[in-house]
């Protein structure tokens, strides 16, 4: 080649070298407010100590410094974080950048905040914690600032930057809260708190109320505890007098009955017939075909009632066992969540179904009254305990979504409880006082009706799936 041709050529290339690091330089200069330190600078080896604590170091350059601050509503807020505290912390070990995954970056601020997932499963609260608490980020409970405030915006309740006279505050303590405390849930939830939780503190539900709800296994409130007593009091009294009757043509010896009944449940049990006992049970007793027998009307009224607990029982304890199975599961997390649109609507839609049943029942014995409806004390107090159950459970629903002041994208799922919650915001009664009140009355009714099962013609419930069994015959 040429000089001349050689040096042309050398000039072309460098022109073009020159023009691609102008272009990237401008292109790096244009993506500069978002970029990630960590993105090209070496990140320290989380793994061992050494690391953690060279990356802690490198944050307490600045941030031990009393002067460290930031800017807030015009506000200057502190922003230093004392070394010492971290000698008695849970997070001895941890690099600041390992809860504050974001902050690395320039400008220095971390836009989603503190990420205790990253280490700490994603759970929603210990057993029995109530499902409102998934919109809680951790931070708000688990650190002694008593500063929260419930974000609209998000949904989600967080720590606030501001004290209740909306001044800044500090929150570089990263001091945690001891949660055995007796006071550990009365930073949310007293009279008039700003993150709408109810005033006082609720216990958990118990695991009878599994029936309509999911429950973890544990007893609850010491009410649950009576009802159960009174209900096997009950149970325990049917058998007795249900072993007064003739069991397999033997009808003196209650041993013989006994051992007889045995015998029959397990044969059936370990025998060809318990296809024929599962055939007799699945007409018999799911789909009733006996009530049917006497009329569709009152097959239909039973409908509405049976098959909408039945349901929600079946929901409740698939719910129960996902959670013990696969605890962070999408699908438990979204059954868990009351405010998941599939379970609000079918909380709403069964007890709809119910409240249907009940005064469908009550019409027919009270006001057309058929020949061929027997009217019965026992029929009118179990309507009427279900019926207050179910009606209740609505109305602590309206509460809810007032004072939670759930967003109305969310709360609609939720049908019946968001009409009544129209109309509890016309007027500030107190709500959230009234809805612990009103958790107690729902949670004493449904004790009662536990308690009145065996006693009440809501007995079958126990007898029926026994005698079919005891007596069945082959057809």
């Amino acid at each position: 080649m040429k000089p001349r041709l050689q040096t042309s050529a050398v000039a072309v290339c460098t022109i073009a070298l020159c023009i691609m690091t102008l272009s990237l330089a401008g292109f790096s200069r244009a993506e500069e407010q978002s970029s990630e330190c960590l993105n090209c600078h070496r990140q320290r080896n989380m793994n061992a100590n050494e690391g953690i604590l060279s990356s802690r170091l490198f944050c307490f350059n600045c941030h031990q410094d009393p002067a460290s601050h930031g800017d807030f509503r015009a506000s200057k807020v502190s922003l230093q974080v004392k070394p010492e505290y971290f000698q008695k912390s849970p997070h001895k070990f941890v690099a600041c950048v390992q809860c504050h995954t974001d902050v690395a970056r320039s400008p220095h601020r971390s836009l989603s905040g503190v990420q205790c997932v990253t280490c700490h499963r994603q759970i929603y609260g210990r057993p029995g914690t109530h499902a409102e608490h998934f919109r809680v980020r951790c931070e708000s409970c688990h650190t002694d600032s008593p500063f929260v405030t419930l974000d609209l915006t998000k949904n989600e309740v967080k720590l606030s930057h501001t004290n209740s006279k909306l001044v800044p505050i500090s929150l570089a303590e990263h001091k945690t809260t001891d949660v055995t405390r007796q006071e550990f849930c009365t930073k949310c939830h007293t009279s008039n708190n700003l993150v709408g939780a109810p005033a006082m503190v609720l216990p958990s539900k118990s695991f009878v109320c599994v029936a309509c709800h999911y429950s973890p296994l544990q007893m609850g409130n010491p009410l649950f505890l009576v009802a159960i007593g009174i209900a096997l009091i009950g149970i325990v009294g049917i058998l007795n007098f249900w072993f007064k009757a003739r069991v397999q043509d033997e009808a003196s010896s209650v041993h013989r009955k006994f051992q007889l009944g045995s015998e029959v449940v397990w044969s059936k049990i370990f025998s060809k017939e318990i296809f024929s006992v599962v055939k007799t049970i699945f007409f018999d007793i799911l789909l009733q075909r006996r009530i049917l027998a006497n009329g569709v009307s009152r097959w239909f009224i039973h409908s509405l009632i049976f098959y909408s607990f039945f349901a929600r029982f079946a929901l409740s304890f698939f719910t129960l066992l996902l959670q013990k199975l696969s605890p962070e599961g999408e699908l438990t997390l979204t059954l868990v969540n009351k405010d998941s649109s599939f379970v609000a609507m079918f909380n709403d839609l069964t007890g709809v179904f119910i409240l249907a049943g009940v005064i469908w029942a009550m019409v027919r014995r009270y006001i057309t009254k058929p020949d061929y409806v027997a009217t019965q004390d026992q029929d009118t107090i179990a309507l009427v305990i279900i019926g207050l159950v179910t009606f209740s459970g609505f109305i602590l629903e309206g509460i809810r979504i007032v004072i939670a002041q759930i967003p109305q994208q969310i709360a609609l799922s939720a049908f019946g409880g968001y009409l009544l919650s129209r109309l509890f915001s016309v007027v500030n009664l107190g709500w959230q006082t009234i809805y612990g009140y009103m958790w107690y009355i729902h949670a004493l009714l449904w004790a009662m009706f536990i308690a009145y099962l065996p006693f009440g013609k809501l007995k079958h419930i126990f007898t029926t799936p026994l005698s079919l069994l005891l007596n069945y015959k082959r057809e």
